[in-house]
């Protein structure tokens, strides 16, 4: 009969070019390298399966000896490697996964086995990626992993959570990698194409170039490359997840200038620009240019479809004002917070009869009560209150207007009037984020589970820099629907970006616990304590406006089952 053991497959990476390079010091290299497999694999308890070419395949007992033999033999290679001309560079990726393994006279046979070859497929080059099974199998906190995600895999009738093992030297991943997006995008500015124009214009596009750089170094939040100063040292696809691209054409004295934003990992378009006029005014236009491509990046990548929203002001010091206000937001701290209420009131004073400084308002006003930064927070939710339906009179198109009276009821733990104004939202087709966010909020507490996941996806895909309160409000709304694996891959992958994130701890802590993995939640109460000594959890749970009430006692329980509560 099969038993459920852990089955490792390998792989060497690009075999075929590197013995069509070298037979001779390839066919040596392998046969170190089966030496090590033999070693390793042996010496932790298992059995190697067979080891054909460039592939083995091997079983285990425990998955931990498993997972122990796949880094020994990476760590090993990596020395191996060390005098070795990149180019030469022979590296295993590995898969394991853990499932009904049968011994026969014929060999070992199994599920376990196919999976650890589609799970190896997809390992990074000397990298070693697990199944969801030999991931909860593993129950050592010392031990690091990257959730990569589910994956659909050819002839596995369902998807299979993959994890990524991290610092490894051969990866050069020394931390985890989100998979949820959350860094500030990075842009490398190309060199210009000025192929077949007068050295004037060559020149001239230049200018436009290093006007281009400057502009962009002031959007917040976005990281550049000046590829041509990096030319040598880095390359765009390896530093950057996107590429602007400029050049001139010349007819006569007519000249057509360009702008691109690619996506590196797609090379999709984003966004084109094009200009055309005389070339006597090409450097004229310099500034002009950069700060239309300058605005539309920052709206594309940093702020979001409802930055479009904004430019019905026709005020370039408001639109700052709003920009900034964001910026400072997004800092987390109660002196970021004051210092954007106090933007945003500006725009609502400037401009009072159009709704974006009012709704902007109310949303941070409501935000600073929730998070404790507001001096009076009852204050600062009457005031967020009249504000919101001051927008709503207003015209508010975007919704946020109305999803924030629906979050000062439910944080005043009004929740028959928090349903009441969530009533009709769709209708108003809300453009704006931080409206599904505020609603997926509403709908969370409220136990409307599902509803609230897909608001929050909603919420990510309108922006181009995703706000981590988004993923949290989404883990917690799937720890409250009871799927405790995504909740956790999603909280552990807002923490690799935001590590004090109180709310994220806690859903990963009361999630790895009712997934069985004891010694990673104490491990997670552990760091609960150590980034908040003076934080009373069961007095936090007890004022979080759940409307169901065994939501709260379950999270507790939890908890305390971690040892974050005692």
């Amino acid at each position: 009969m099969p038993s459920d053991r852990i089955a490792l497959n390998a792989d060497v990476v690009g075999y075929s070019a590197l013995i069509a390079d070298d037979l001779e010091a390839m066919t040596k290299t392998m046969r170190i390298y089966h030496e090590l497999v033999d070693r390793e694999v042996g010496g932790r308890g298992g059995t190697v399966a067979n080891f054909v070419g460039d592939q083995f395949m091997a079983v285990f007992d425990d998955a931990v000896a498993a997972l122990g033999a796949a880094i020994a033999i990476t760590k090993a290679i990596e020395e191996h490697n060390a005098d070795v001309p990149a180019a030469r560079r022979a590296r295993f990726r590995m898969g394991l996964d853990l499932g009904p393994v049968e011994s026969t006279s014929s060999g070992y046979h199994g599920d376990a086995l196919n999976i650890a070859a589609r799970v190896q497929a997809i390992a990074p080059a000397g990298g070693i990626s697990v199944s969801g099974r030999v991931y909860r199998a593993i129950d050592e906190p010392e031990l690091r992993f990257r959730a990569v995600g589910k994956r659909h895999m050819k002839n596995i009738p369902e998807g299979v959570d993959v994890y990524e093992f991290v610092d490894l030297p051969s990866t050069g991943v020394g931390a985890p990698k989100g998979s949820l997006d959350l860094e500030n995008p990075t842009v490398a500015i190309l060199p210009s194409h000025t192929d077949q124009v007068d050295d004037s214009v060559r020149s001239a596009a230049e200018v436009i170039r290093a006007d281009l750089v400057h502009r962009l170094a002031r959007v917040p939040q976005l990281n550049i490359i000046d590829a041509r100063a990096s030319v040598g040292t880095a390359t765009p696809d390896r530093n950057a997840r996107y590429m602007l691209e400029t050049g001139v054409h010349q007819f006569g004295d007519t000249i057509r200038l360009y702008a691109t934003l690619f996506d590196v990992g797609t090379i999709n378009v984003v966004k084109s620009h094009k200009w055309t006029g005389p070339l006597s005014d090409i450097v004229g236009r310099s500034d002009e240019i950069s700060e239309e491509v300058a605005r539309s990046i920052e709206v594309d990548l940093i702020v979001g479809e409802p930055a479009r929203l904004y430019a019905e002001l026709e005020d370039p010091e408001a639109i700052e004002r709003i920009y900034l206000g964001w910026y400072h937001f997004r800092s987390d701290v109660p002196e970021g917070w004051a210092k954007s209420v106090d933007l945003f009131d500006a725009v609502h004073r400037t401009h009072p009869e159009l709704p974006y400084g009012a709704v902007l308002k109310a949303y941070a006003l409501w935000m600073g009560a929730a998070n404790g930064w507001a001096p009076d927070p009852e204050a600062a939710l009457d005031e967020a209150h009249r504000l919101a339906v001051q927008a709503r009179a207003q015209g508010d198109h975007t919704g946020m207007g109305q999803a924030l009276e629906a979050a000062v009821a439910m944080s005043r733990g009004d929740n028959e009037g928090a349903v009441a104004a969530l009533e009709g939202l769709a209708a108003v087709r809300p453009t704006c984020d931080v409206t599904y966010g505020l609603e997926g909020s509403v709908r969370r507490y409220l136990g409307d589970w599902e509803k609230a996941v897909e608001a929050c996806d909603m919420a990510m895909r309108l922006t181009g820099l995703n706000k981590p309160w988004y993923p949290t409000v989404k883990a917690a709304s799937l720890f409250v629907g009871g799927q405790t694996n995504e909740a956790a891959i999603i909280a552990q992958g807002v923490l690799e970006h935001q590590p004090n994130n109180l709310e994220a701890l806690l859903v990963l802590a009361a999630a790895q616990v009712e997934l069985g993995l004891d010694r990673r939640a104490a491990g997670t109460a552990d760091l609960i304590r150590e980034r908040f000594p003076s934080v009373d959890v069961e007095g936090w749970l007890d004022k979080t406006p759940y409307q169901r009430r065994e939501v709260v006692d379950r999270w507790k329980d939890d908890l305390a089952a971690a040892g974050a509560i005692a």
